[in-house]
C-alpha cells in the first residue's frame, strides 16, 4: 500500500513525534494479535473514513521505525498518501474485512490488510499471507498507525 511497503506491501503506523513507541522496542516481530481486536467491515470504515493517519513501517529489532507516512482517508473513498516529501493520490475501500489501497502511480503498490487495534493504535497484516487461527504463528504486522494528533496509547505486547 505504500513506499517501501508502498513499493512492496503496506506503509502504515505513524511519525516519530506522534507515535512515541520507539522507546518500547516493539519490533515487527512482536505479535500484537493476542492482545488486540481485529476490526471487521463497518468497524474499519468507521475507524478510517474521514481520518488522517500518522504511520510508520520498517521497524527494526530495536523498535525504531525507518519510514514514516501520513495518509488522509476521505469519506468518498479517495485518499492522499505522503511520505518523504512525495504526495500521491489513491483510493481506499473495505473488502472481505480488510482495508485495501489502490494507487495510479507506479511508485505505490497498494494492497489489502487485516486491521488489528490495540487501544488507539492500528496494526496492519497483509492479506497476501493466509490467515491462521487468530494469525498466531504467521508473519507479523507490516505497519502501525494512529490518528493524527493522538498520542499512541498502546504498549508493546509480548507473545
Amino acid at each position: 500500500m505504500f513506499s517501501s511497503h508502498v513499493k512492496t506491501s503496506l506503509c502504515f503506523a505513524l511519525s516519530s513525534w506522534a507515535f512515541p513507541l520507539a522507546a518500547t522496542a516493539q519490533s515487527q516481530d512482536t505479535d500484537i494479535r493476542p492482545n488486540a481486536n481485529q476490526l471487521m467491515g463497518n468497524d474499519i470504515r468507521t475507524a478510517f473514513s474521514g481520518s488522517t493517519m500518522d504511520g510508520a513501517y520498517n521497524f527494526g529489532r530495536n523498535g525504531l521505525a525507518e519510514s514514516f507516512y501520513v495518509e488522509d482517508h476521505k469519506a468518498d473513498g479517495t485518499l492522499t498518501y505522503s511520505e518523504g516529501g512525495n504526495v500521491d493520490a489513491g483510493r481506499w475501500f473495505v473488502r472481505r474485512d480488510a482495508i485495501c489501497y489502490m494507487y495510479p502511480s507506479n511508485q505505490l503498490a497498494g494492497g489489502c490488510f487485516r486491521v488489528y487495534q490495540v487501544k488507539n493504535c492500528y496494526y496492519f497484516y497483509s492479506t497476501m499471507r493466509k490467515q491462521a487461527n487468530y494469525e498466531i504463528g504467521e508473519n507479523y504486522w507490516t505497519a502501525r498507525s494512529v490518528k493524527m494528533g493522538e498520542r499512541a496509547g498502546c504498549t508493546p505486547a509480548v507473545s
